[in-house]
């Protein structure tokens, strides 16, 4: 049997907010706007967007026996960062931008995967955990990847991996799954005590949370910087929100990287959590996340 916690938490987040335009604009500024507008490429030319995350992990797939960057953007969400812990157990991050670099670099030739495998650890809603395995002569990667159902597909919010060099297993570490779970209380607890000083020692500080069908908002992310800072506007007032029963439903364990899947019900509302985790410098860090209401916008 899983172990279970309890704490209580406000998952309520902040909606979003639009400014609108202007009813008038000076001639010569529509005239640019609208030049501006004629410039840009027709969606038709655009990539297939994914219709699930099985199809995201595919034209991950794709893109990187192709080596292009155009495939890839329709696979991911342009502001995730990929997180790995290096050969030295330190952490390092890479983001979209210079992952497109990389691949767009004209004096690459990009050398195709001789195998490669696709599993859906969990899928639930508008959420999908997913296993990724790929494997070159030289080396192998396993990733874990977080997938959320946007207006514009499924995208992959979430990213992290593990090396393998050719003939080498996954390492193991005997208390993995218990200084995970002690990370994830820790996350809980945060929440229920409105603490900053807690987000930050449980997450990396680069760490984005991606969020589906709250309050009526149907995709949107934040830095976990922006979640600290309405965190310390709720301690400074002194409010706290111990009740909500939090459950740890799942943790899959990859070498030094991880997942986890979480439950809560607010008000009636069930909520999920995907969260990835790396291990660097011999600890454990929630280094992606995907949460809200698995149920379809109505």
């Amino acid at each position: 049997m899983e172990a279970r916690s309890s704490y209580q938490l406000d998952i309520r987040g902040p909606s979003a907010h639009l400014a609108g335009m202007p009813k008038s604009l000076p001639w010569v500024t529509f005239a640019l706007l609208s030049a501006c507008t004629h410039a840009l490429p027709s969606p038709e030319a655009s990539p297939h967007l994914p219709a699930s995350p099985e199809e995201a992990v595919q034209a991950y797939f794709r893109a990187s026996d192709e080596g292009t960057s155009r495939v890839m953007r329709s696979a991911f969400h342009p502001d995730m960062l990929m997180h790995w812990a290096d050969g030295e157990g330190t952490l390092r991050a890479l983001t979209q931008l210079e992952w497109w670099q990389r691949l767009d670099a004209v004096e690459k030739t990009p050398t195709q995967a001789g195998s490669r495998r696709q599993t859906t650890l969990d899928r639930e809603g508008s959420f999908a955990l997913m296993e990724a395995v790929s494997h070159w002569p030289s080396h192998s990667f396993v990733d874990l990847l977080l997938a959320v159902d946007t207006p514009a597909g499924w995208r992959i919010v979430g990213k992290v991996f593990h090396r393998l060099a050719p003939g080498e297993e996954l390492p193991r570490f005997p208390s993995a799954e218990q200084e995970i779970r002690a990370v994830l209380e820790g996350k809980i607890r945060a929440h229920a005590l409105y603490s900053p000083t807690l987000l930050f020692q449980t997450h990396t500080p680069d760490c984005r949370y991606y969020r589906a069908n709250v309050e009526g908002v149907p995709f949107a992310w934040e830095t976990l910087s922006m979640a600290a800072s309405r965190y310390a506007a709720h301690e400074d007032a002194g409010h706290q929100d111990p009740d909500s029963p939090w459950n740890i439903l799942k943790v899959e364990v990859r070498g030094s990287v991880a997942a986890a899947k979480l439950d809560v019900t607010v008000r009636g509302v069930r909520y999920i959590d995907h969260l990835l985790l790396v291990r660097a410098g011999g600890q454990w860090r929630i280094s992606a996340a995907s949460w809200g209401d698995p149920r379809p916008a109505p």
